[in-house]
């Protein structure tokens, strides 16, 4: 693998324009993580007490993981890497170098040791979820470019296959072992599929012939995502019997981007007027939650936790660039990220994670070097 290309691992903080001010200027703690010999930093993981997992650059200028302890940046593992998930019992696993150094690979990373197991042969592997029994889940890619969805542990990965067609991804796993995926079938169709490490079985969608993209599962095995339902793609529960139907914020579309325990979704839907906004659906009502202060433009939702706080990202209609912005949706009140905390600007959204204490980790500048950050609301 060039170092250009593992680097981008780290370069693709994405340098990001925040807006100033919001409705949660004030109450939140900002912990700089601190960085490697280079000073720069990112962070990808959130585990439920704190801990932020990532990566940051040494001298060589390749990124080595983390996982952070007491608010400040600790090395595990002993290669380059990439931390991208984080069970509640500490255990760190994402993308490692692979020993020619020509592919991103899996494994998991311990104090002082990094557990490489591979992949498929290919030169990329992404790598979805983790579950407290430290199962990983996400899908390879073969050198033929198939792609296929597995699920780890420490003794190494099992290749869930497809529906028969080219292509699967798992994209979450509770607790219990249910894994969520995507995958093709002979009639090169994507559906949803659950498994429980013995290959994937095909659930179903809102239509018999429509596509079916899930999105997460949550820990009664409840699945969300977007699926063709004969007209549009709209947002979707499947509770373990069937599908339903989410609708829409009054537009044609929708789709689901997480669930929490409690069965309440966060996603995206279209308004009337064909703009974007995102949406909580709790108790049988989808939510519209706007823009930060009323701005004009579009909002998108990532993911929700079990009290029920959205994270997402929005862009502006007067900004040419359509740069992406995070927000978070808190107790009636969306706001962008970068007005919690003075000092903190250009969040990456992509990175942004949220636990259920509501602390906020991720990317972004603080006093203008790149970091990985952990914002804590204060009591």
């Amino acid at each position: 693998m060039k170092k250009s290309n593992l680097k981008k691992y780290l370069g693709g903080f994405s340098a990001l324009l925040a807006m100033s001010g919001s409705c949660f200027a004030a109450g939140w703690q900002l912990t700089d993580l601190g960085a490697f010999e280079s000073g720069t930093s990112g962070g990808y993981a959130l585990t439920a007490d704190g801990r932020v997992g990532g990566a940051s650059a040494r001298a060589n200028g390749l990124p080595y993981p983390f996982l952070s302890q007491n608010g400040q940046l600790v090395p595990v593992g002993n290669t380059t890497g990439v931390v991208q998930v984080v069970n509640q019992n500490g255990q760190a696993a994402g993308v490692v170098t692979s020993t020619d150094g020509l592919r991103i690979e899996f494994g998991y990373f311990t104090a002082n040791r990094t557990i490489p197991l591979g992949g498929f042969g290919g030169t990329y592997v992404a790598v979805n979820g983790i579950n407290n029994n430290g199962q990983v889940v996400g899908y390879g890619v073969f050198p033929n470019y198939d792609e296929h969805a597995f699920v780890a542990t420490a003794a190494g990965m099992l290749d869930l296959g497809t529906l028969g067609g080219r292509f699967s991804r798992a994209v979450g796993i509770n607790n219990a072992g249910a894994i969520v995926a995507s995958a093709s079938n002979t009639k090169g169709q994507t559906r949803c599929a659950l498994s429980y490490g013995g290959g994937l079985v095909e659930i179903g969608s809102l239509s018999v012939k429509g596509s079916c993209l899930p999105a997460a599962i949550n820990s009664s095995g409840m699945v969300v995502g977007s699926a063709y339902n004969g007209q549009e793609y709209h947002a979707f529960l499947y509770d373990g019997r069937q599908f339903y139907d989410l609708g829409t914020l009054g537009g044609n579309s929708s789709s689901a981007e997480g669930i929490n325990d409690l069965g309440q979704i966060a996603g995206t839907g279209r308004v009337a007027n064909g703009d974007y906004r995102a949406f909580l659906y709790s108790a049988g009502s989808m939510l519209n939650l706007g823009m930060p202060a009323g701005a004009a433009g579009n909002s998108y939702a990532r993911a929700i936790n079990n009290k029920g706080q959205v994270i997402g990202y929005y862009t502006l209609n007067r900004d040419p660039n359509k740069v992406s912005r995070a927000f978070l949706y808190s107790n009636g009140l969306i706001a962008d990220v970068s007005g919690l905390a003075s000092g903190l600007s250009d969040i990456d959204y992509t990175t942004l994670r949220i636990n259920d204490a509501g602390q906020l980790a991720g990317t972004g500048k603080i006093n203008g070097v790149q970091r990985a950050f952990l914002l804590t609301p204060l009591p």
